[in-house]
């Protein structure tokens, strides 16, 4: 690593400790100064800094914003569970399907809690700064419900289960014990609200991804709570208003670099290439979702100007109100659409047959209970 590192304080990233009657590793406290050699540490820096501001400057003049916003969420969320091997679609995300095996219905349990937990996290924002409470929240939201977690949700371990994981390499790694996890929490607190470290924000989310990834605060779910911890640093810090920022994309498609990265901090002492990963997937995340935002605005145009040049007057009304529904709710049964325009079942069923007529829905296939329409090309743009 090229980061100037006191041998005093740790500086290997590896403790041994025996407290517990077993041998777990521990990184180095990271509440202090930090210098790198690499100078294009800087060159990311400034780029990912503009391409942020790029983004946020963008979304807060996208015309209604707030409808397309659970789509963004919804990605991040099944970007996230790849990440730990575990497949998931648009579909599960928003249509809840009692009809499944008790395994389907855990796997969208687990999807719907985890967009839950971002909505709330993200509510409670807008009230309170960023915490620890906050994070202990967002699991508890994360594992409610669901057998085996529900009883350590929100909790930070007392022990660790060894078991295979993504994350190492080694396959007896043990993470910090109880009593070192406490202090590594508290310096990592620390380590935020230290403004005398002069140390640029991105590059602080960076450090404290790696610490929250190496010493696994929860029984389980460390990885997607830390990288919904990162969403809510975005929004916390400013550098976007609204939950459009889906790292976890970026950490998808580079998946085996990604563990690779984390690994190399603590086999080689060298943190210097993950702060440059990092900083690319931020840069390359910003660029991302903008031109993601730009295809939602394309698109809704193009939606638009079928229901001007296309649809009779006295549908139009009606016929832009289901296409705001259908940005937040992209799957529908007739039912639904019903409810939600306080329509005549004969007439929310014309209005979706119109909608097939113009090729701006889909019945899908895959659906076990009713009949389902979807909005296809709008999906397709948040599609993995």
């Amino acid at each position: 690593m090229s980061v100037k590192l006191n041998k005093k304080t740790g500086g290997d990233f590896i403790y041994q400790s025996f407290k517990e009657g077993y041998k777990s590793v521990t990184p180095s406290l990271i509440n202090r100064s930090f210098e790198w050699n690499d100078k294009q540490i800087n060159i990311l820096l400034e780029s990912a800094m503009l391409e942020l501001g790029e983004l946020n400057a963008y979304s807060k003049f996208f015309p209604g914003i707030d409808n397309h916003i659970p789509l963004f969420i919804a990605q991040e969320v099944i970007a996230s569970n790849l990440i730990e091997g575990n497949k998931s679609d648009l579909y599960q995300a928003f249509v809840s399907d009692v009809s499944q095996s008790f395994k389907s219905q855990y796997a969208q349990k687990e999807i719907a809690n985890h967009i839950n937990a971002i909505h709330w996290g993200v509510n409670e924002l807008k009230k309170f700064p960023l915490s620890v409470r906050l994070v202990k929240e967002a699991h508890k939201i994360l594992c409610s419900d669901l057998p085996a977690k529900e009883e350590f949700g929100g909790k930070l371990r007392s022990f660790f289960h060894a078991r295979e994981n993504p994350f190492e390499e080694e396959p007896n790694y043990s993470p910090p014990n109880k009593h070192e996890l406490k202090i590594l929490i508290n310096d990592g607190k620390k380590f935020w609200r230290n403004d005398d470290l002069e140390l640029p924000q991105l590059i602080k989310m960076a450090i404290s991804l790696y610490q929250f990834e190496n010493i696994l605060p929860f029984l389980d779910g460390n990885g997607r709570t830390a990288r919904i911890l990162i969403l809510f640093e975005t929004i916390s810090l400013k550098f976007v208003a609204r939950p459009i920022f889906c790292l976890s994309v970026f950490f998808e498609k580079n998946r085996l670099e990604y563990y690779h990265r984390l690994n190399l901090i603590r086999s080689k002492n060298d943190i210097e290439q993950w702060i440059k990963f990092v900083l690319t997937g931020v840069r390359e995340t910003a660029l991302y979702s903008k031109n993601l935002l730009g295809n939602v605005e394309g698109l809704t145009k193009y939606y638009e100007s079928i229901i001007e040049e296309k649809m009779g007057k006295k549908r139009k009304q009606s016929a832009k109100q289901l296409l705001s529904e259908f940005y937040s709710n992209p799957f529908m049964s007739v039912s639904d659409v019903k409810e939600k325009l306080q329509l005549s079942f004969q007439s929310a069923n014309l209005l979706v047959k119109e909608f097939e007529t113009h090729n701006i829905l889909k019945e899908y296939a895959g659906a076990r209970r009713n009949r389902v329409f979807y909005l296809w090309e709008y999906l397709n743009l948040f599609e993995l």
